[in-house]
């Protein structure tokens, strides 16, 4: 007769632990879908040369088909890249984290063409996806 009652205890135990870790997965799920991303425009997207320039070789290596949509720099790292004495415009590269992460690197130019690799440089943008804005024409 015990032997029943424990095998029942266990299966009770069991029934009740699958459904705890069912609920935490469901609410878990659903309440990071429902956190939207807040921008200020003053993240911190600047990166020193040395790791620009492996990130672009990275990806020169071993170039990927993108599993980004896209990315969201805030407004600081232009204004940091486009202040530079001679910057007239904004290039970007593409590039590849060590971690094989897609991503851009972004750089001053100046009026002849070159890149201002001596000042700020930007990468460390939020991907999209996760980080996406609501559906429109560019993010379907």
């Amino acid at each position: 007769m015990k032997t029943k009652r424990t095998e029942f205890l266990k299966f009770v135990a069991v029934a009740i632990v699958s459904c705890v870790v069912t609920l935490f997965l469901v609410l878990g799920t659903s309440s990071l879908r429902a956190l939207p991303q807040q921008y200020s425009g003053q993240e911190n997207h600047v990166i020193t040369i040395d790791q620009a320039a492996k990130f672009v070789q990275n990806f020169k290596m071993f170039p990927k088909t993108p599993t980004i949509k896209g990315a969201y720099f805030g407004r600081s790292i232009f204004d940091k890249i486009l202040s530079q004495p001679g910057c007239v415009g904004v290039r970007y590269y593409y590039a590849q984290k060590d971690d094989g992460t897609p991503t851009l690197v972004l750089v001053g130019v100046d009026g002849g063409g070159n890149d201002l690799t001596g000042g700020p440089i930007g990468e460390e943008s939020i991907p999209c996806p996760p980080f996406c804005g609501p559906p429109g024409p560019l993010n379907k």
